[in-house]
């Protein structure tokens, strides 16, 4: 009996891979032979991740290990171009009017050997991706205006199993690149965890100690294994749609392995080791590495290009304009003041000291090598490092004497004094925000570096529990997918929450606690989201990008070269022709 079920097991599988409709993963550095299978990779994080569910958690460890390894899209961007390309959609077709796009699903399959479905689309929107009570949901990229200018959220309605339509409130230009940004989960597995009542519950579901065996992907890897403040174990998914050009389905390797390392000078010296496959590297360290690679004998290459990625994030300094202290809220909403701490950031020095060279000023809004949406002219807008003229600003909005002491005082003689909020790694933001302070002391105004752990500091900032801080966010190649946090009256817009109404479905912005040029730049989203027209989308984002400038809502410090350390026995992984950095989990192997 045994060996009849055993049988009609296999027989379930085989029908499964043969029904199975897969993509051909592009060989991107072709190989010297044939990839091989087997072996682990070995990755590093900071720490252990908050939770399974995207949307349940803004913590960047999590995104690490879900985003890719573990879950998959229904169209996604092509890991080197940046090009919209099939993924769980096999195929798609748009209206006349470009309003309804309707989105042929493959035929594939969840790890657990349930078919994917458009209930699974529908449900991810429903309660995820549309749910304002979900921490991770992206409502503001999904709602856009109609033809009326009311904004309204893109519809998903099912047309059978394998079919789901996208109605758009009117044509929208980054619609596919947004949508290359959710990851679809399984209802038949989730749908039974969330409270129907309670639609803050999927906040709970599958938190980092949940059992492995309970967690469905359709990413390359699974979860097998969670040892808190140790490892993170994901094992191959053996029902993954991708296989590569000579038909063997991917994943190469058997295990991705996530050493949990909080101290980055462990995790370079395991690096140097061999005992990490791939990770970022501080500017600082790259010429020691570069270094010994040239003599032949480090097991690993190190790569610095320009920068075209979302990480290393670009960094920037907030103030936080809702701030309890009355006499800071008001001196933060002065132009003048927040002028006078741009001509107070010494970028050359944070360049040269911090990270070796290696990194270009500013660029946190649109990267350079972004031609399709980078203004220029914000190089001629960014203030230069100078005191004499951050001093006359100060003076000039009346903060002119001083106490015994030498700091400045507010007129009821109380000293200018803030916290400055930072997290503790990686390092590089310590560095700045301690060369910052350097030069505000220098203008009579002190600083109190506030560090803390990262998660800690990342609940702080959500809450606006702060005075001025320092944060970074990754760069994306469309404005759009920022939304949520440049456009104010939005859930990341976290240096002037009041602008958002948190309690509206979707959240709405309060126009009446913008500024005039918060204004300006709600109304620009709103028009670069619904324009065609790729030169008129540009001309609204370059306005978007001067407001930013002129008005300086945060202040953007610098954005470090793409610097990546790569094992030598990896395969498929290293540079491009075009000097670009290529990596991913379902495409490398061991050599």
């Amino acid at each position: 009996m045994r060996k009849c079920v055993l049988l009609v097991l296999a027989l379930i599988v085989v029908v499964n891979v043969l029904a199975a409709e897969f993509f051909v993963e592009d060989e991107i550095l072709t190989p010297d032979s044939k990839p091989k299978w087997g072996g682990t990779l070995r990755l590093a994080l900071a720490s252990t991740p908050e939770s399974f569910l995207l949307y349940g958690t803004l913590d960047s460890s999590a995104y690490t290990v879900i985003m890719g390894p573990m879950y998959s899209t229904l169209v996604e961007m092509h890991p080197v171009t940046n090009e919209i390309r099939p993924a769980l959609a096999k195929s798609w077709s748009v209206s006349s009017d470009g309003k309804e796009v309707t989105f042929f699903i493959r035929e594939a399959y969840w790890s657990d050997g349930k078919p994917i479905v458009a209930d699974d689309v529908i449900f991810t929107f429903e309660y995820f991706v549309m749910n304002k009570y979900a921490r991770g949901n992206s409502i503001d990229r999904f709602t856009i205006p109609d033809e009326k200018g009311e904004n309204k959220m893109i519809q998903w309605v099912k047309v059978d199993d394998k079919t789901v339509k996208a109605i758009l409130p009117s044509p929208y230009g980054p619609f596919y690149t947004v949508l290359s940004h959710v990851y679809i989960y399984p209802k038949h597995k989730l749908e039974p965890l969330i409270d129907k009542n309670d639609l803050g519950s999927v906040n709970k579901v599958w938190l980092s100690n949940v059992d492995p065996k309970e967690i469905v992907v359709n990413g390359p890897y699974k979860l097998a294994q969670v040892i808190t403040d140790q490892k993170i174990v994901l094992e191959r998914n053996p029902n993954y749609w991708k296989v590569d050009r000579f038909g063997t389905r991917l994943p190469y390797f058997d295990k991705v392995e996530y050493l949990i390392i909080r101290d980055e000078q462990v995790r370079l010296t395991k690096f140097m080791a061999g005992e990490i496959d791939f990770m970022a590297i501080a500017s600082r360290d790259y010429p020691m590495l570069k270094q010994q690679e040239l003599t032949g004998k480090a097991p690993y290459k190190v790569y610095a290009t320009q920068p075209n990625q979302p990480t290393p994030s670009p960094i920037h300094i907030s103030f936080n304009f809702d701030v309890n202290d009355p006499d800071l809220r008001e001196l933060f909403a002065k132009l003048e003041f927040r002028e006078a701490m741009e001509y107070a950031l010494n970028r050359d020095r944070i360049i040269d000291e911090v990270f070796a060279g290696l990194a270009i000023p500013d660029a946190g809004l649109m990267l350079p090598s972004n031609k399709a949406f980078y203004n220029p002219k914000i190089e001629q807008l960014i203030r230069p490092y100078d005191l004499k003229k951050a001093s006359e600003l100060l003076d000039k909005i009346g903060l002119t004497k001083r106490d015994k002491d030498g700091f400045r005082v507010f007129p009821n003689g109380r000293r200018v004094e803030f916290n400055l909020l930072v997290q503790s790694s990686p390092q590089e933001y310590q560095d700045v925000a301690l060369i910052f302070a350097q030069d505000l002391e220098k203008l009579g105004i002190k600083v109190n570096l506030q560090i803390l752990d990262s998660s800690l500091v990342g609940q702080m900032f959500g809450a606006g529990n702060f005075q001025a801080g320092i944060r970074a966010f990754g760069n994306q190649p469309d404005p759009q997918l920022r939304k949520a946090i440049w456009q104010p009256g939005t859930q990341l817009y976290y240096w002037h929450y009041s602008t958002m109404n948190k309690e509206a479905t979707p959240p709405k912005p309060i126009f009446e606690n913008m500024f005039d040029w918060e204004k300006r730049i709600w109304e620009l989203f709103e028009l670069g989201q619904i324009e065609m027209d790729p030169v008129k989308r540009k001309a609204y984002y370059d306005e978007w990008q001067e407001l930013y400038h002129i008005y300086l809502p945060v202040i953007f410090v610098c954005k470090g070269m793409n610097i990546w350390g790569i094992n030598n026995t990896i395969g498929n992984a290293g540079l491009t022709k075009d000097g670009l950095i290529v990596f991913t989990v379902w495409s490398t192997y061991r050599k």
